[in-house]
């Protein structure tokens, strides 16, 4: 008896789904059933929807899923606006110069995450490489540490990388016939890479936004280091509630609020670039 190719691709499959049931899955059903417990005085634990409604009707709470949404999107959305035209660059580049400029750009990937950020606490910092260089220029100088800008500048240097990756893939499958057409019909550079370029390379921009959007959102380091107190993100504020206070049922039900804003988030993206005459693309 042969067996069926659908039952075949499910067998392959078993070790990769056994892995994300195991190790992902998993640990968030944990995460969503401590949720709804919470230790009475007796000793105790005790069903009950109080800690959903301390935490999510705490306006600082609510405050802090806000700005941990708009850092992730500010920080996808300079990620796209600086990886494009580097992506379009490598597009022209050699084999061997393209290894070399994605060697570089991932070359943060290679340190430590804690490593990289106090770097960019020296170079930040109000005495820091930037700011020297200003009072030197006459200039006056600027707060670039502990506020959004800092957190902004250093995510965006890490997470860099991802979206020129993911760009680059779908640049580079754009048909060269498909730009000299569109230039023998006599559109501008500008009007080629708005109306062929760009649409063409939809998926690699979904890809991209999807992943430096999520790595944003429950970045811990970086808004810790650069952010400080000023700067609170979901991730610092989920730590300081599970390791400093021992309140694992309000760290749970935060920890949840933000995978769910951020699931909400990538899908609503993710179904807005695939719907109408987008569709064709992704098939």
């Amino acid at each position: 008896m042969k067996s069926s190719p659908a039952a075949m691709q499910l067998l392959f499959s078993f070790p990769a789904l056994f892995f994300i049931a195991a190790f992902f899955m998993a640990p968030i059903g944990f995460l969503v059933v401590g949720s709804f417990f919470q230790k009475d005085p007796a000793g105790g634990v005790r069903l009950t929807l109080d800690v959903y409604r301390a935490v999510l009707g705490d306006a600082y709470n609510y405050g802090l899923l806000l700005r941990t949404v708009k850092l992730a999107t500010i920080v996808t959305l300079v990620s796209f606006v600086i990886a494009f035209p580097v992506a379009l660059y490598m597009r022209q580049l050699s084999a061997r110069w393209q290894t070399v400029l994605t060697f570089i750009l991932i070359s943060p990937l290679l340190t430590s995450v804690v490593v990289r950020t106090l770097a960019w606490v020296i170079v930040l910092s109000p005495r820091g490489l930037v700011n020297n260089a200003l009072a030197s220029l006459g200039l006056p100088t600027a707060t670039l540490l502990y506020n959004e800008l800092g957190v902004v500048i250093g995510l965006t240097h890490v997470l860099l990388g991802y979206m020129v990756l993911a760009l680059m893939v779908s640049v580079q499958k754009i048909d060269e016939n498909q730009l000299l057409a569109a230039a023998n019909l006599g559109a501008s550079r500008f009007a080629i890479i708005r109306e062929v370029v760009l649409p063409l390379s939809l998926p690699g921009v979904v890809a991209g936004s999807v992943l430096v959007f999520t790595m944003a959102a429950s970045a811990y380091a970086t808004p810790m280091l650069l952010g400080g107190t000023k700067t609170k993100v979901a991730a610092t504020e989920i730590y300081n509630l599970a390791i400093q206070y021992a309140d694992w049922s309000s760290a749970a039900v935060l920890a949840i609020a933000l995978f769910v804003m951020t699931a909400m988030v990538v899908l609503l993206g993710t179904v807005f670039s695939e719907s109408g005459k987008r569709k064709v693309i992704f098939q």
